[in-house]
């Protein structure tokens, strides 16, 4: 018996020897006889094929097609049983889309509130680390308050004499006018590339003139 595996399909033949002078025939050969075929996914030997055959072809029928769909069959179980209990891709798919709506909320804002259902779901997620060890994910810091912040406390630092008095002469070389000058080109100076510039850019702030 021969089987031959065309596409996602198993056909099987016999070799029926032909005698000389059968036929004509000046010489004997092989000629291949069909006998009947499986899918490659079948488990067992279907019935009708198997009265067809002999022990010895459908065990060899077993192990050619049988088994191994069997084999891979389970595999197959096995792995979307894996994959329907593993966390991990999971996480890993909500972190792509979280990257792809953070990235497009810089053009397109979303609400607050949108998001703590999403806190709240992850740090329900379990670790192997202690409850306390795993930690919230902060809030993105706001560059801006915090500028603001910063500016008040030293408008306080200032008039409480944290910097003391300038001198009668020699003012532009003590270290805090250096600091102020830095503060103010950064802030409205006439560089290009001050926070005033920034935010008229994009559209937070006007230029004189317009």
């Amino acid at each position: 018996m021969h089987v031959k595996v065309r596409g996602r399909t198993a056909y099987v033949y016999r070799s029926r020897w032909t005698p000389r002078g059968v036929a004509n025939n000046t010489h004997g050969f092989n000629r291949a006889e069909y006998v009947g075929s499986l899918l490659l996914n079948c488990h067992a030997v279907p019935e009708a094929l198997r009265q067809l055959l002999n022990d010895a072809e459908v065990q060899q029928l077993e192990q050619r097609v049988c088994q191994p769909a069997r084999v891979a069959a389970a595999q197959a179980r096995h792995t979307a049983t894996a994959r329907d209990a593993d966390p991990l891709w999971r996480l890993d798919e909500a972190c792509r889309l979280l990257v792809d709506a953070a990235q497009r909320s810089e053009a397109r804002r979303v609400p607050r509130d949108r998001l703590q259902p999403l806190l709240n779901a992850l740090t329900a997620v379990q670790t192997l680390e202690p409850a306390e060890a795993v930690c919230t994910p902060e809030r993105r810091p706001d560059p801006l308050q915090e500028a603001l912040t910063s500016l008040r406390t030293a408008v306080t630092a200032v008039r409480n004499g944290a910097y003391g008095t300038a001198p009668d002469g020699g003012v532009r070389s003590t270290r805090t006018y250096r600091l102020w000058a830095d503060i103010y080109n950064t802030v409205s100076g006439s560089a290009g590339d001050t926070l005033l510039r920034a935010l008229q850019d994009r559209g937070f702030a006007k230029a004189k003139g317009r």
